[in-house]
This record gives C-alpha cells, sequence and structure tokens, in this order.
C-alpha cells in the first residue's frame, strides 16, 4: 500500500470517536475498523451453510425491513477476519433486537452456538429474537478472542438484517464474564448483557482465590512437594495429578479433613455444592467437609496454565494476604474450628505457619492483560441482570457480590440486577429460568426502568407462565440471596514500576516503562530504546509511563512512524490505556515526531519534536545537496564524492571527510567554505558561550563552519536514505546559486572572506552556475514529499525545541515550519522554543523537561502558558530544584532564524518538479 493511501485510510478510519455516539467502534483496532473491507457476509440462504466465498447480501436491502422483517430465516455460520467463527439464527420476523451468545471456557476453537441449548434457541427465536453466537480462533482462556469478535460478529449481523435496535451480550461461565467486559469495552454497540453463572468480578480474583486455596493445602499438607505447582505453570496435567493424589490421601486422616477444610473456606468453596446431595445440615461438619472436599479439584485446583500462557505470565499473588483475618471473617469459620478441635490441632499454629511462608508475586505485565481479558471494573454502558447458584463453586456466588460493589463505586447501581437460585451446580439452568431473564431484561430495555421485574417473586412469575404455557423445563426457583464479597476482591496488585524490552517491525527493540505512582500519560520517545537517560528518569519520577524505541537504518521514516502506533498500543496491551500521549523525539526522532503530529493519529495529544527537520526531507536534503555541490565544485571538482547516488556508504564518508579538511587547509578553501555553508545557513555559535560569534572574528566563525560542514552535508545518511526511497531524491537543476547565496544574509561576509583570500567571487559564481547539474528521480520525490513533507495541518498543540548552534538542521527548518502551518490555519497550536547553544541537539535535561511540562501543561489546560526564554528558564530552574536528579541549567533564548530554507519544499510545491 501507498503512503498516501495508507495515511489517508489513517485519517479516514482513525478519528476520535464522537462522545455517546452509539454503536461506533468504540477502542476497535484498524483491523476491526476496517472490518467491512474484510468480512464476507453470510448469504441469505436457509438451513446450515459456510459464508465463505457465498453470495453477499444487500445490506441496503435488508436494512430496509427493518423491526419486524428481516432476511430469508435460517441458519448461517462464517468465518470472521481475526479467524473465529460465528453462526447467525434468523427469525421469521424479527423483533429488533439480537442476542449475542458467548461461550464458556474450552468454547474456542469450535463451531459457535447460538445459545446454551437448542429449545431456549427456537423459544427466542419463534419471539422474534435473531440469535447470534460466536467462538475465538483459540481454545481454552478465549476472551481476548472473544471480545475482540462482537463488533465483527455484529457487522455480520448488520449485512444481513440492518442495524438492530437492541443488542444484549450474554453467554454462561466464561461467556458471562465475556459479556459484562463485552459491554464494557463495547459499550457503543452493545446495549446491555445477561451473564448466567459468569465469573463477573473477574479472573484476577477467582485465580486469586484459587491461589488461596492451592497455597493452604501445599503448605500444611505437601510443603515440600514440588508437584504442587502453585503458579507458573508447566505442566497442567501432572499438577492436576498431584493435588488429586495429596487431596485423596489428607481426607483419609482427621488432621487432612480439617486442612481440606481450611483451604477450601479460604478459597470461599460453599458447604453445599453437590447436586445429588441434600443440604448439609447447619452443624454436621463432616457433611460439610464433605462437599468442600467433593468441589476442591473443579473449584480451587482450576486450570492455570492455559491462562497464563495467555497473560504471558503469573497474573496471581498472594503478598500481604493475613489468612487469620480472612478466615475470622468468613462464613465457615466455625466448621474450620470445629473440625481442628475434632483433629486435635492447633489452628493457631497453621495459620502461623501460612503467614511465616513464602509468599507469591505476580508478573504486573500478566496482570495488566487479565484486567483487559477480563477483570470488568464494573462501570457499565447498559443494564445488566445477572443469574447465579448460590452452591457454584467456579465461580463462586461472591462474585456476584463484588461486581455489584464495583458497579456501586461507578455509581452504576440503578443499571444492576442480580438474580439467584439457591442450589449446587455450575450453569445448571433449566430454559424456563432463562427465558424469564431474556424476558426481564428486555423488558428493562424497552421501557427504561427495572420496577420489580428482577425480583425473585416477580421472575418466578414469569418463569412459571413460560413453562406453562410454552413447556419449557421450569427447574428450580428464584430465590433472594445476599452472598459474602470476595476475600480477594482486587482488580491488581499495590501499584510497582512496570518494565519491559522487546522489538517491534523491522526488529527495532523497544523499553517500556511505567512507574509506581503512573500518573495516567505517556510520552512515546521514538529514538531512546533505553530509557536510561537523565530526561526519561525525570519523566518516570513525575509519574509519567514511558515507551521508546530505536529508528530505523535508512531513515525509513514510514517504519517509524508505524512503530509510534505500534509502540502506544503495546503500552496500552501491556500497562494500561494512557489518558495522553505525547510523543517527543530528536534528530531523527523529531523528525518522526513532526510526521506523526501531521499525519494526527487518534491517540496524539501533543508534540515535542526537537532539533528534526522542520523543513520536511525534501527541503533539507536539497539544501544540503546544495552545500556539497557547491564545495566540491569550488574545492576539488575531481573528488570522488558522488553527493547522490551513493554507492559506497564508507568511500562517500571518506571523501566528504578529505574534501572538509582540504577546504581548512587553506586560506582559498575557507573562504569557498563560508559560501558553502551559507546555502546550509550552517550557524557560527560560540560553543563555550552559546552565543553568535561577532561577525569580526571572522575566522572563529569559519572554524564553526568547517566543523559543522560534514553534518551539514549529511553523506552518512543519505546513503541508507536513497536506499529506502528507492532513487535519488535531490536535485539542483535550474537553481540560480548567486540568488540563493545574496538571499542568505551572508553576502557580506562571503565576500570579505574571498577578499582576504584574494579569490574571484564572481568567477566561482560563474563555475556554479556552469558545472553539471544533478538530478532527482521523480518516483523518489514523490514518495519523499508524501512521508516527510509537511501539511502544516496540527490538531494537537506541538511545541519545537532547537539549539541555535544547530549545523546538521540550521533553526531556518523553524521558520519552515512555522510557514507550513501558517499556511494551514494551525497556528494557535504551534510555539517555537529555543536554546542558545552549539551543536545538534545538545540539550540539557532541565531543558527538555521544561518543555515537555509546558507542552503537558497546554495538553491538559487548553491554553498555552507563557513559553518565552524567561518563563522556561524559570521553569526549568524550578523543575531541578524539586527534583532528585541532577538535571543542569536551562539557556532558552529568543531563536533569530535567518530566513527560511533557500530551497522550500512543501505541501504547497507537492507535485512541482517538472524536467528531473
Amino acid at each position: 500500500m501507498e503512503y498516501a493511501v495508507f495515511r489517508d485510510l489513517k485519517a479516514r478510519l482513525g478519528r476520535r470517536p464522537v462522545p455517546g455516539q452509539r454503536r461506533a467502534l468504540v477502542g476497535a483496532s484498524l483491523s476491526t475498523a476496517l472490518v467491512s473491507a474484510l468480512l464476507a457476509p453470510a448469504p441469505a440462504q436457509a438451513g446450515p451453510v459456510s459464508a465463505v466465498g457465498g453470495p453477499s447480501p444487500s445490506s441496503v436491502a435488508l436494512g430496509a425491513q427493518g423491526r419486524g422483517g428481516a432476511g430469508e430465516p435460517g441458519t448461517v455460520r462464517g468465518e470472521l477476519p481475526n479467524g473465529g467463527r460465528y453462526v447467525l439464527v434468523t427469525p421469521e420476523r424479527w423483533n429488533g433486537t439480537v442476542l449475542v451468545w458467548n461461550p464458556g471456557y474450552g468454547g474456542g476453537g469450535s463451531e459457535p452456538s447460538a445459545g446454551p441449548g437448542d429449545g431456549l434457541v427456537e423459544w427466542l427465536k419463534a419471539r422474534g429474537y435473531a440469535l447470534a453466537g460466536t467462538s475465538s480462533a483459540e481454545g481454552g482462556w478465549a476472551v481476548e478472542g472473544l471480545l475482540e469478535n462482537q463488533p465483527l460478529v455484529l457487522e455480520a449481523v448488520r449485512d444481513r438484517l440492518g442495524e438492530p435496535e437492541d443488542v444484549i451480550a450474554w453467554g454462561s461461565s466464561m461467556g458471562g464474564l465475556t459479556s459484562v467486559a463485552a459491554l464494557e469495552q463495547h459499550s457503543g454497540l452493545i446495549d446491555a448483557a445477561l451473564p448466567l453463572c459468569g465469573s463477573v468480578a473477574g479472573a484476577i480474583p477467582m485465580l486469586n482465590g484459587s491461589l488461596d486455596g492451592t497455597f493452604v493445602l501445599r503448605t500444611l499438607l505437601a510443603p515440600g512437594d514440588e508437584r504442587l505447582q502453585l503458579v507458573n505453570i508447566s505442566d497442567e496435567a501432572e499438577r492436576q495429578a498431584a493435588f488429586r493424589e495429596v487431596l485423596d490421601a489428607a481426607q483419609g486422616t482427621a488432621e487432612g479433613r480439617a486442612r481440606i477444610a481450611l483451604a477450601a473456606s479460604l478459597a470461599q468453596i460453599p458447604t453445599w455444592t453437590q447436586a445429588e446431595d441434600g443440604r448439609p445440615a447447619k452443624k454436621d461438619w463432616e457433611a460439610q467437609q464433605e462437599q468442600l472436599y467433593a468441589a476442591f479439584m473443579f473449584g480451587v485446583v482450576s486450570p492455570r496454565q492455559p491462562l497464563e500462557q495467555q497473560a504471558g505470565g503469573n497474573f496471581s499473588w498472594n503478598t500481604g494476604v493475613d489468612y487469620g483475618a480472612a478466615l475470622a471473617g468468613s462464613e465457615q469459620h466455625r466448621l474450620v474450628r470445629n473440625l481442628y478441635r475434632q483433629a486435635g490441632l492447633d489452628l493457631e499454629e497453621d495459620l502461623g505457619a501460612l503467614a511465616e511462608a513464602e509468599r507469591i508475586s505476580a508478573d504486573p505485565f500478566a496482570v495488566a492483560y487479565m484486567q483487559r481479558n477480563a477483570t470488568p471494573a464494573g462501570d457499565l454502558g447498559g443494564p445488566v441482570l445477572s443469574l447465579h447458584e448460590t452452591g457454584d463453586t467456579a465461580p463462586t456466588v461472591t462474585q456476584a457480590r463484588t461486581y455489584a460493589d464495583r458497579v456501586r463505586d461507578h455509581g452504576d447501581q440503578s443499571l444492576l440486577r442480580q438474580a439467584f437460585v439457591d442450589r449446587p451446580g455450575h450453569c445448571d439452568y433449566a430454559d424456563a429460568e432463562m427465558a424469564a431473564m431474556v424476558q426481564t431484561l428486555q423488558q428493562r430495555l424497552d421501557t427504561g426502568r427495572w420496577g420489580s421485574s428482577a425480583q425473585p417473586q416477580r421472575l418466578n412469575q414469569v418463569a412459571d407462565g413460560i413453562a406453562q404455557r410454552d413447556g419449557l423445563d421450569r427447574g428450580g426457583s428464584f430465590e433472594a440471596a445476599r452472598p459474602a464479597p470476595m476475600n480477594r476482591s482486587e482488580r491488581g496488585p499495590a501499584p510497582t514500576e512496570m518494565t519491559r524490552e522487546g522489538v517491534l517491525e523491522g526488529d527495532r527493540p523497544y523499553s517500556l516503562r511505567r512507574p509506581a505512582e503512573w500518573n495516567g500519560d505517556l510520552v512515546m520517545m521514538p529514538g531512546r530504546p533505553d530509557l536510561t537517560g537523565t530526561t526519561a528518569q525525570w519523566l518516570a519520577e513525575e509519574g509519567y509511563g514511558l515507551i521508546g524505541y530505536e529508528l530505523s537504518d535508512g531513515w525509513d521514516l514510514v517504519l517509524d512512524e508505524s512503530n509510534a502506533t505500534a509502540a502506544v498500543e503495546l503500552f496500552g496491551q501491556e500497562a494500561g490505556a494512557p489518558e495522553d500521549v505525547v510523543v517527543a523525539g530528536r534528530s531523527q526522532g523529531g523528525l518522526t515526531t513532526r510526521i506523526i503530529a501531521d499525519s494526527a493519529p487518534d491517540w496524539l495529544d501533543g508534540s515535542l519534536p526537537m532539533c528534526g527537520g522542520g523543513a520536511g526531507a525534501v527541503s533539507t536534503w536539497n539544501y544540503k545537496l546544495d552545500t556539497a555541490f557547491a564545495l566540491r565544485e569550488l574545492v576539488d571538482p575531481d573528488s570522488p564524492m558522488r553527493i547522490q547516488g551513493i554507492e559506497d556508504r564508507d568511500a562517500e564518508l571518506r571523501a566528504m571527510n578529505d574534501l572538509v579538511a582540504l577546504a581548512g587547509s587553506t586560506e582559498q578553501g575557507r573562504a569557498r567554505a563560508v559560501l558553502a555553508a551559507s546555502l546550509s545557513k550552517i550557524p557560527a555559535v560560540d560553543p563555550s558561550t552559546g552565543e553568535e560569534i561577532s561577525r569580526q572574528r571572522l575566522d572563529d566563525r569559519i572554524d564553526r563552519y568547517i566543523e559543522h560542514l560534514p553534518f551539514a552535508m549529511g553523506g552518512h545518511v543519505r546513503a541508507g536514505y536513497e536506499e529506502t526511497v528507492g532513487g535519488t531524491f535531490s536535485w539542483n537543476t535550474g537553481v540560480d546559486y548567486e540568488q540563493a547565496i545574496r538571499d542568505s544574509g551572508r553576502w557580506a561576509e562571503i565576500k570579505q572572506a574571498y577578499a582576504r583570500a584574494d579569490l574571484s567571487l564572481t568567477q566561482d559564481l560563474s563555475a556554479l552556475s556552469g558545472a553539471e547539474r544533478l538530478r532527482a528521480d521523480p518516483e523518489a520525490v514523490r514518495f519523499v514529499e508524501q512521508t516527510a513533507t509537511f501539511t502544516g495541518r496540527l490538531n494537537t498543540p506541538s511545541l519545537s525545541l532547537h539549539t541555535t548552534g544547530d549545523g546538521a538542521g540550521t533553526v531556518a527548518d523553524d521558520a519552515a515550519y512555522r510557514s507550513a502551518v501558517q499556511a494551514a490555519g494551525s497556528s494557535r497550536q504551534l510555539r517555537q522554543t529555543f536554546v542558545a547553544a552549539d551543536g545538534h541537539c545538545t540539550f540539557t535535561p532541565a531543558e527538555e523537561a521544561a518543555a515537555l511540562d509546558s507542552l503537558f501543561d497546554r495538553v491538559e489546560t487548553g491554553r498555552w502558558d507563557s513559553t518565552s526564554p524567561q518563563q522556561l528558564t524559570r521553569r526549568a530552574a524550578a523543575i531541578d530544584e524539586r527534583s532528585e536528579l541532577d538535571l543542569g541549567s536551562a539557556r532558552f533564548a529568543v531563536g533569530r532564524a535567518p530566513g527560511q530554507p533557500a530551497r522550500m519544499w512543501d505541501v504547497r510545491n507537492w507535485g512541482g518538479y517538472p524536467g528531473l
């Protein structure tokens, strides 16, 4: 895909969603946004068929039927662009609601179902519901894939039926969790959730409870048995078998039974877990313990290895857990104390052993993964009606209470209702019970209120009526319940610093850092892959998240920009979604920063380009060519320095350095260096003071020109850039060098240097005029202008930072950039700042910190504070004063750009290169 097309596509698909907009692809990735182009719609045929290769129904025609109509009824199956699958059951006459079914654990990688059973599906279909179901490409813990499937499945629904009025996500067990997570993550697409027996409080607290149970069992019954792996599981089958062996052996002794009861109670397993048995009597400790033992493997020794593989590590911990306090607050503490007394065991001694045992810490990146996939926050975008069995063990009913507490913390309790059936079992519901739940939630969507509809008595009346009228299995009865909260209700451990390293596209290394007290903002730093610099340390000290990556070889700026987006997405996946994102790069990273600001990705909130290519690549490399061309033609026309079309980079560098050395060795060469330097407007700044060298100190000024000339010509970079873009992209056909030199502001200085060297400026200008010119490849120019030449359109604030003595990319570049921004009408977004210093990117950490601090103030407040040199210097001093780091001093100054580059090239010039 050509870059211009790629950038246009991002511009159209990457816009920020409108707040509150229904059924927008909120939070969707680019691949999700492209679904309409990628998804093969299902054929409108009755009976089970494959969507792959089938005819595409007209979404316009189907959508026109709206509520009360649908395409030809039947069942359609198809594949999704991400490798998942879907099924869609269409009724004779659609009522406008679609139910999206999500399977339980192990339901990934298989043919999807449209609901929990055929009887209920047919009942719903007869009442006009469209039923969709999905499965992920992978099996096991498939929450991530199922969440990604939601917008894709709904696109298939729209293709066949048109826009639904209501979308309800529902599912059982893991699918119940997926349903409430989908409502949070896709609130613009999904209107309500109906989780059945779902681990609605999420994987993190559920598996922390499991860890508590297995930790207690191993510590008290088999502390030296390495087969009893608690986390970082290497062989799940061996682990399961080992726990079964230890558990069964312990059940044969009074001591073992007491400790099993302690372990199961701390995991919050209920005392009535077996459907074939009656509820144990209140003080029948032995019968209650038998129930705990029978449920232990299923409820406590949960399969952990597949989840850890998905999360990339261990996401469970028990650091800081007080098991004595947990038992004291448990509804089963009397059971445990009586069994310990009967066994002649000292409970306090065992609790002491647990307190002293080595604890387990979590991998914060794995925790972050499981927070996303999924440990719901309770921030509801629509009504939720959940159903739980009080005797469920995986998950336990305590999940319902913890989820309700989270919802209340978000102020959304009016959107949540929870129903219970008082019996053991996991997802063992009768069709009439589930039908009553669907009908009740639909009523809430239609009327906007619950009333008494979710009360046990009313639910029983609805279920009774459905069973009597339609013949669905009735099951038991809904009961009122108020479960205890989970012992381990937290969504994550106490914040710790997160660091990670890896590679992005093109094998570019990256480093990620999220400080323990993260402020929610992210600084993305192209060109700083190790994050060890003082500025990076200061940012972490201030609470900013950081991700930096190595830039491409050969100025592959398309890759550099693409990796910036990948880096931001990676940070969000690994460490949490940032609130504001600022890009701050130097040199090639500065140019990349400007490119990102120009393309305006929807994740960008501000940019800090430092010493990076404000004139754009075409203009920059044209004035670099001018400098190299003039120096070669006037100092040594026979020099092997090619300037463009470089085939041997090392040979080019030797020739360039030899030519500069030759120029510096004679008065004549030094005079000609002054002329060549004027074409790039190389500055003459005193390295010791940062001030411009007086015109009376001509030799000192020439020394600075000579020092900067190799960087100003840039053959070391051009060689790789030409290879990347596939040709020569700079030219000087038609350039009037005399006029360019007169416009440079250096005419008097050049005449002075020529007079002192007894040279004829007229003859040298004539030589330049008559020298054979260099041409460019128009296709290469077209690529460079589209990838690294600016439109000047800024949608977010940008603060640039430049040293006044930069010879590699002079402050004239800032004048060029300002011109493009002004022409685009974006001046209010731009501020330009300067540091009085010699060299390329020679900023102190205090200067970078002051610029970043000022930019974040602009992002957060919507207005610029003063960016005058005096104000920035004061800001830098205040930052240094409060920091534990030595940030140095600040040298902010007024930047006096010597006009724009002679070879200006921005969007107003695109395509204007005939005769190259």
